[in-house]
């Protein structure tokens, strides 16, 4: 499952962006499952002392099931890159975190640069 971060600076914005994209992730034939990222909290570190719920959200953190093919993968990442680059999008940056610890930082860079950087995680993926 790979893990994907937003950071729109403060956590109301990074939460209504996570909440765009994972709409839009659900509805991407390459994604499998997409859903927010869920941490267990301890009894005594649970907000306003609540019993019932033993984990929290993780404010901007997505996780995404995909296939792990460099293709598929690519496919993921260039839509992830445009998605930066829409009105209201463009303040923030995606970090995606692979299984095996491999991650990608888009930052809103160019078209020319997003491709790169891409293309350079693709090659790195053939290689394993």
């Amino acid at each position: 499952m790979a893990r994907i971060t937003l950071d729109y600076g403060d956590a109301e914005a990074t939460d209504q962006a996570a909440l765009r994209l994972l709409a839009e992730l659900r509805g991407l034939d390459e994604v499998r499952r997409a859903e927010r990222e869920r941490v267990p909290v301890a009894a005594g570190d649970r907000p306003g002392g609540d019993l019932r719920s033993p984990e929290i959200i993780a404010v901007g953190t997505l996780l995404a099931t995909i296939a792990m093919t460099p293709e598929v993968l690519g496919g993921v990442l260039s839509y992830l890159g445009e998605w930066l680059h829409r009105p209201g999008n463009r303040r923030g940056s995606i970090h995606l975190r692979m299984p095996d610890g491999k991650e990608i930082a888009l930052d809103n860079p160019s078209a020319e640069e997003r491709r790169k950087l891409i293309d350079a995680f693709i090659r790195e993926m053939r290689r394993r």
